[in-house]
């Protein structure tokens, strides 16, 4: 008998009500509400890959300017990635991490939640020093795939990898991971998109071509320039870039739909 009454009055009650002052919308499972924050909004993976060889380092005085200016434009990105309303009552969040390389690749910093994260990866961006000898490209962006599978988010269509290159070695230099088209189409077949960032404008070579993803990818994005248009390049370059990712960015799929609240 007892159990009756309290069935009868919990259907009088009506259907629960979702809590005052959630950000977000609710979603009902199981009778109850579940604030739709509780499940992950539309997570972007994105990785730096910075070119300190020597072609960069040494090509003008005084010597490792362009990699200064390199690391300042990595940082100026991380400043804009900031949670920002997204779609569907959902929040678009940023993870990045970099790695730079010559001959070698080094990991400045693995993947790592924006923006509570933005201090220390900047701080070891602007910790680097160049490494000033061949130019592995192939192996870095390898590299970079790697971090982006292993870290991040298991939502693979927003992973994004950040190639900031001045496109060398030419064609016949040793290749030791297989080569950049490799490379290439090996981000490709991932569903991984490649930005090709060049370290100066209007710099037009063809292996800038072959690491983006595709036309869209490249442009004439650059990290460095002369002045007095420098702040105004870069600028554009970094706004551009967040604009693409966000129109095209993914959100996670929604719980699917519940049943219609029902009472006795």
């Amino acid at each position: 008998m007892l159990s009756e009454v309290t069935e009868v009055a919990a259907a009088l009650r009506g259907p629960p009500v979702c809590p005052a002052g959630l950000l977000l919308q609710c979603s009902r499972t199981a009778g109850q509400f579940l604030p739709l924050h509780f499940f992950p909004d539309c997570p972007v993976d994105l990785f730096f890959v910075l070119d300190t060889s020597e072609s960069v380092a040494l090509r003008v005085k005084p010597f490792g300017d362009l990699v200064t200016q390199v690391k300042d434009f990595t940082n100026r990105f991380i400043d804009k990635l900031t949670q920002r309303y997204y779609r569907c009552d959902r929040n678009l969040v940023w993870n990045a991490g970099a790695l730079h390389y010559s001959d070698e690749v080094v990991l400045i910093k693995s993947l790592t939640p924006m923006p509570s994260g933005q201090s220390e990866l900047k701080n070891r961006v602007s910790s680097v020093n160049y490494i000033g000898k061949g130019t592995y490209t192939d192996c870095a962006i390898k590299r970079g795939i790697e971090e982006l599978l292993i870290g991040g988010s298991h939502h693979k269509e927003n992973k994004y990898l950040i190639v900031v290159t001045d496109g060398h070695p030419l064609e016949g230099y040793k290749e030791p991971c297989g080569g950049l088209d490799d490379a290439a189409n090996e981000a490709k077949l991932l569903g991984i998109k490649v930005f090709s960032v060049a370290i100066s404008p209007n710099h037009l070579d063809q292996r800038l071509n072959i690491i983006a993803t595709d036309h869209a990818y490249r442009r004439n994005f650059t990290a460095t320039s002369l002045k007095p248009t420098r702040e105004i390049d870069v600028e554009e370059t970094i706004n551009t870039i967040i604009d693409m990712i966000v129109s095209t960015a993914h959100p996670l799929p929604s719980l699917p739909p519940l049943a219609p609240w029902t009472s006795w």
